[in-house]
């Protein structure tokens, strides 16, 4: 099962969103657009908290077999960002892993730590036999995560997602979990 809670640092938590969180992922998101829409399809103009209220219900279930689950990143009792597991196949025991931060809160690691602390659950807990990350080509602060963590770069899909109108290319990367004691720290 899930964890509702994951303790990262000191300071840094992810935590399974509430309802009541909308109104702050909402101001995050809208504070944070013009860093986000470049990357973030859903990251749109009119983004609200019915948009926030959304994607928590989709993302927070963790009983039963849920096909994505969804944590915010907490720093100091401060929402900074979201971490995310989707595409859950429990079958295969894999899935992807999608994250974004607050522009603010760039170059702290955050984000680097937060997702070697979902892995661990994800592989140690879970256990999960293959994680995925996706990231637009042209993104390099989204592609330095997983090349980070030891990740496989697998390739490139071509045309993959639809982004401001253009068909935009994803890089492919991938960690097994019997990469992972080698990667974890």
């Amino acid at each position: 099962m899930f964890s509702r809670e994951l303790k990262v640092s000191d300071r840094v938590v992810l935590q399974v969103p509430r309802e009541d969180h909308a109104q702050e992922v909402a101001a995050l998101v809208r504070r944070n657009l013009e860093h986000l829409q470049p990357w973030m399809p859903w990251a749109v103009d009119e983004y609200s908290v019915e948009h926030a209220t959304e994607w928590i219900r989709a993302v927070r279930e963790v009983d039963g077999l849920p096909s994505a689950i969804g944590f915010l990143i907490r720093e100091d009792d401060t929402i900074v960002g979201t971490i995310g597991v989707h595409d859950i196949d429990h079958a295969s025991r894999h899935a992807k892993l999608g994250y974004w931060i607050g522009q603010d809160h760039e170059g702290k690691g955050i984000v680097t730590d937060s997702c070697r602390v979902l892995l661990g659950h994800l592989f140690e807990d879970l256990a999960f036999n293959r994680v995925q990350i996706n990231c637009n080509v042209d993104n390099k602060r989204s592609r330095a995560i997983p090349e980070k963590l030891g990740f496989t770069f697998e390739g490139t899909l071509r045309e993959a997602e639809l982004l401001n109108g253009k068909f935009r290319d994803q890089a492919v990367y991938s960690l097994l979990k019997r990469e992972w004691p080698a990667n974890k720290l």
